[in-house]
């Protein structure tokens, strides 16, 4: 094993979908009797405790990732390439514009599930859509140097009028690669093919009703998996390279339907079935939810069987995935991560600020200067092990 491939890139981009390949589990290298991904586990927790050796390896990683981007003349390349110098360096400024972007078209969702905050209706903003207008003037900003548009935050995507013209606008702006995810109930799949979006992730929370209602509270299982079929069917039919994906929310409720859901998402023809391990904000939430093999736990079950919620690897006052992204609230407002759905740091507002203004502007400074000095006093850090620089699609 190289050692950069302890830091190649992983799956999870987005605290909702954050991702775990079942089909991986069982691979193991017999020389050391342990798998490829739990090794690359033990070697990250080691470097994450010793804070030059995890920035060095992330930053060589990126540069890597930079490099291939070039030679393929992919979009985001050379802004990806200056913000790895910055983040070797341990810069409060940086070189290169987010390159990989969350935007969110809408934050009104027709589901109540517990642990998101619109399920929760506890997201504290204004319930709003964007405007084809408003998405129209912050592509204009942004998409010159971005690789990959994430098309959903803190709601259900196409419950916005507009999301496939917003999408078509995207693509009209060069955007290589445009990924969403959705609950199921409101895609059309004719649209969402014609839309020319990338990638589209259906998520459920059982197989069968009864359990896939206890999270996904007033969602229709029948009418998601039906929506699924059309859109595999008008991809098949359209010869569309549209990559159509879905997730089972894993939780102790409905592990028991694991291999069925693998079983069925093979036979419908989806390009890839995930098993997406569970993200909770209470202890509470924790014994309610969380399943009861721990190896698809974020969290420290040590911890948490002291009745202390927190993640699993907890980084050295780093996070490289601030150097390569931001997320974009429904009204223009500047996010550091999806780890702030509530909007505790605002960095400004794309609808009446420039990129340049905000990437690099005093708020995104001090940010960045306090993660670097004191991460765990940043409250939308609590529960998150940092993420891997973003690779390039």
């Amino acid at each position: 094993m190289k050692i950069l491939d302890i830091f190649r890139p992983d799956t999870k981009q987005n605290s909702q979908t954050e991702t775990n390949s079942a089909s991986n589990s069982c691979l193991v290298t017999p020389s050391l009797g342990i798998s490829p991904a739990k090794l690359r586990g033990k070697l990250r927790d080691y470097l994450k405790k010793r804070r030059p050796a995890f920035r060095l390896i992330y930053g060589l990683r990126a540069l890597r990732e930079g490099m291939r981007g070039l030679i393929l003349r992919k979009r985001g390349s050379g802004d990806h390439l200056k913000s790895s110098v910055s983040l070797l360096l341990g810069g409060e400024r940086v070189l290169g514009r987010p390159m990989n972007v969350t935007i969110e078209p809408t934050n009104a969702c027709n589901l109540g599930c517990p642990i998101c905050e619109t399920g929760a209706k506890v997201l504290g903003r204004p319930t709003g859509h964007m405007s084809l207008n408003n998405f129209q003037i912050i592509m204009d900003k942004i998409a010159p140097h971005t690789n990959t548009l994430m098309f959903y935050f803190m709601g259900e995507p196409f419950l916005n009028k507009d999301a496939y013209d917003m999408i078509r606008y995207a693509k009209s702006k060069g955007i290589p690669f445009i990924t969403t995810c959705t609950n199921g109930d409101f895609a059309n799949g004719e649209k969402v093919v014609k839309s020319g979006i990338d990638e589209v992730s259906f998520q459920i929370g059982g197989m069968t009703q009864e359990t896939h209602q206890i999270y996904r509270i007033n969602s229709n299982l029948a009418r998601v998996i039906g929506n699924l079929k059309e859109t595999i069917r008008w991809k098949n039919e359209q010869h569309s390279k549209i990559r159509i994906a879905s997730g089972f929310i894993l939780m102790k409720h409905n592990e028991h339907e694991v291999e069925l859901f693998l079983k069925t998402m093979k036979d419908l023809g989806v390009d890839s079935a995930v098993v997406i391990d569970p993200c909770v904000r209470t202890h509470e939430e924790g014994l309610q939810y969380l399943p009861t093999d721990e190896n698809h736990w974020y969290y420290d079950p040590q911890a948490f069987k002291t009745g202390v919620l927190k993640p699993r690897f907890l980084p050295p006052n780093e996070c490289p995935w601030i150097y390569y992204s931001l997320s974009i609230h429904v009204n223009g407002s500047v996010v550091p991560c999806c780890r702030d759905p509530l909007g505790k740091h605002i960095m400004g507002n794309l609808l009446t600020e420039s990129l340049d203004e905000i990437w690099n502007g005093v708020k995104y400074r001090e940010f960045r200067k306090q993660l670097h000095s004191d991460q765990g006093q940043i409250n939308i850090c609590r529960l998150c092990s940092s993420y891997s620089p973003s690779p390039i699609q």
